[in-house]
């Protein structure tokens, strides 16, 4: 298969992408196989040589995925908060738990808007959410009865995107998933009733809930008796900030917290730079050398936008 075999709608979606970034879009199809459902490990897009390229590894319904990795990407496009993971625990197997449950729950709210679109432009129907079913079913064993186990944190993020996929219709799933995850299902519903409980429609808005959906997952996880994963410390979005904020001492919006944990790339001890308001990562602070206390005071009698400026930090405006 190429792009060429894809439909008129996925064709239409492309060169909708492409009028926003002419430098391309290169689809390629990496293996033949069909699993029968629907999953979105099932594709990849990420910029390569100046182009956008999506990868696709199952063609149980190309259009539907390739579709999906489109329009995350023009969410991308139109000034949508990203996630970057700077910090590490020294621990790659923690660092890649906590890395996939935060952009499984980022990407959830992102899937307010972009399961919305497909079904706009048609690329959802009866079949495809038969599909998108069979995928929850394909990958999430059902819960021993009355216990949790060791899979209770991918259920329920799982489950929590499918409340998303279905939210208009519930109720022709529900009672499938309720006697498969009884456990997984409430605590997701309790997260979908926190990520939905503000319109998800700006920026601000989208960053807002993802930053609540964070903390609400580490509370669900101390009342299973798991260790939170501090996922507000340890992923950092991207700021939206108003004008007026931006004009401020940086001491009025912003404290620097030394975290136990290491930037990433140095293995130096690292400083986030949290927001005030919600206690949320922001940036990275790079080392600050032999007299600390004098750097801080410097950074935090900085205007936000000097200082934002100065670390090469992305901000979004409100």
């Amino acid at each position: 298969m190429n792009k060429n075999d894809l439909t008129t709608k996925t064709q239409e979606l492309i060169a909708q992408v492409e009028e926003k970034f002419p430098a391309g879009v290169e689809i390629e199809f990496k293996e033949p196989k069909k699993v029968g459902y629907l999953r979105h490990d099932q594709a990849q897009h990420y910029l390569h040589g100046g182009k956008l390229k999506v990868d696709v590894y199952d063609q149980t319904d190309p259009d539907y995925t390739v579709a999906h990795e489109l329009l995350h990407f023009l969410l991308m496009l139109d000034k949508t908060p990203q996630v970057a993971f700077n910090l590490t625990t020294g621990d790659t197997n923690k660092d890649h738990k906590f890395m996939l449950a935060g952009i499984d729950l980022y990407d959830t709210v992102l899937h307010t808007k972009v399961y919305a679109k497909q079904r706009k432009l048609g690329f959802v129907d009866d079949r495809i959410e038969k599909l998108y079913l069979k995928g929850v079913l394909a990958i999430l064993k059902p819960e021993p009865k009355g216990k949790r186990d060791e899979w209770m944190v991918l259920r329920t993020v799982t489950l929590l995107d499918a409340l998303v996929f279905f939210a208009d219709d519930l109720a022709q799933v529900l009672p499938e998933l309720e006697k498969n995850y009884p456990l997984s299902l409430a605590a997701a519903q309790k997260l979908y009733a926190v990520m939905t409980e503000k319109s998800l429609k700006t920026a601000f808005e989208v960053r807002r809930g993802v930053v609540r959906l964070w903390k609400s997952f580490d509370k669900q996880l101390s009342e299973w008796n798991l260790l939170p994963m501090h996922l507000n410390d340890f992923i950092t979005i991207t700021p939206v900030l108003s004008e007026r904020q931006l004009r401020l001492e940086t001491s009025a919006l912003f404290e620097f917290y030394h975290t136990p944990w290491q930037e990433n790339l140095t293995f130096k001890s690292a400083y986030v730079g949290r927001f005030k308001v919600d206690g949320q990562n922001s940036f990275i602070l790079p080392d600050l050398g032999e007299k600390p206390a004098e750097k801080f005071k410097e950074l935090y009698a900085m205007p936000v936008t000097k200082l934002l400026a100065t670390l090469g930090v992305d901000y979004l405006l409100r």
